[in-house]
């Protein structure tokens, strides 16, 4: 029996649903820093100011162990998805295809509602269009697959190339705007932080703009081609059988270790050249970027094989439960987060927006997700 038809006849893979869990907790730390700081703080750690002491612990601790590892997980299984969904017997009157584009076209509403209405780091709006995009694809031989994934996901390191010559040949005078989301003035800080805090409809202008941002030029530059390469990749992993935890205990551990050093050390690189030059805009936001990219796919796969390996070794139970629960509600999970933090930070809820530093907002995120683990499991039961 292929893996593909395999799957096909599972009701569920719990170690789908576990990593799936542990995608959604884990990119948290990242989205913290959107919803409680100023955009720019997101991309640029001396944005709101030097970093020193536990501050910069706690952004290099993020920095080097979370960012954009966990994004990468979550795409890579929704490009398991597809393949589990296209390998499903069709339904009398029904299509897999059919099925796929309805189940997106409900995402990219949802999404679309989250961004405009709720966060505009919104991610479900991405994933809809991207996985409506790659479906004629999904029946390439693996070979394939990878082949178009690693041109695909090259695409954002050539863009950041081409972006880092394009601002050095236009004159100083005219990179202000473009440079001003990098380093944005005390000013500009106050307003976001002002409208923010205010209410519901006082925020829509700023989140609007931010969400319509994400899905034009973040979108077209970076996103598509990042999450297209992802979900390719995610079909060919869950045909091999890494998805399914069905490789050697051996095997996962040697990628754990491998893919988590090799993700710190790549990603280190980048930091120790940009506070060389002190995230001097243009070079630290094209070519300075880079860095982390290449490192979060390294750091992704390490996290993916040590969560195979917790699969495999089925204990401790109450952890799997737990991680494995918040999995089978991913929708819902994702959802909360963003509910629970805007409540917390935007004006229509506690105002703390702008209020906590780095090692404030990690106290935040433990809190979340006990919130999130002990509602689900409410539920569930």
């Amino acid at each position: 029996m292929t893996p593909d038809a395999s799957v096909a006849s599972a009701p569920r893979l719990a170690s789908l649903d576990l990593l799936r869990g542990i995608a959604i907790l884990g990119i948290l730390p990242m989205n913290i820093l959107a919803f409680g700081l100023a955009m720019a703080a997101y991309q640029n750690p001396m944005a709101l100011g030097p970093l020193e002491g536990g501050e910069r612990i706690a952004w290099l601790a993020t920095h080097l162990l979370f960012d954009q590892r966990f994004m990468t997980i979550f795409a890579t299984l929704f490009g398991a998805g597809i393949a589990i969904l296209a390998a499903r017997p069709a339904r009398p009157g029904d299509s897999p295809t059919r099925r796929h584009y309805r189940r997106m076209a409900w995402l990219l509403a949802f999404g679309m509602i989250h961004a405009y209405g709720v966060w505009f780091g919104d991610i479900l709006a991405c994933y809809a269009a991207v996985a409506m995009l790659i479906w004629p694809l999904r029946n390439l031989a693996s070979a394939w697959l990878l082949a178009i994934a690693a041109a695909l996901l090259a695409v954002p390191l050539v863009v950041n190339l081409g972006l880092d010559l394009l601002l050095r040949l236009i004159p100083e005078a005219q990179r202000g705007e473009a440079l001003a989301a990098w380093s944005p003035t005390p000013e500009m800080i106050a307003e976001e932080e002002s409208a923010y805090r205010s209410g519901w409809l006082a925020q829509m202008p700023h989140r609007a703009l931010a969400a319509l941002l994400m899905q034009t030029w973040v979108f077209f530059a970076w996103a598509l081609w990042r999450a297209a390469g992802l979900m390719l990749v995610g079909i060919v992993l869950l045909r091999s059988g890494f998805l399914a935890a069905a490789w050697r205990p051996g095997t996962y551990a040697g990628l754990a270790l491998l893919g988590l050093a090799l993700g710190i050390a790549i990603t280190h690189w980048g930091v120790r050249r940009n506070e060389a030059i002190e995230f001097a805009a243009i070079d630290a936001m094209t070519i300075g970027a880079n860095f982390n990219y290449l490192g979060s796919l390294f750091g992704a796969l390490g996290w993916a094989s040590a969560a195979m390996l917790l699969a495999k070794a089925a204990r401790p139970r109450w952890l799997l439960g737990a991680l494995e629960a918040v999995g089978r509600t991913s929708l819902s999970n994702y959802l909360l987060q963003s509910i629970l933090c805007t409540t917390l930070f935007y004006g229509h809820g506690f105002g703390w927006f702008g209020r906590l530093d780095r090692i404030e907002l990690w106290a935040v995120v433990a809190a979340v997700w006990a919130v999130q683990i002990a509602l689900t499991l409410g539920w569930l039961r």
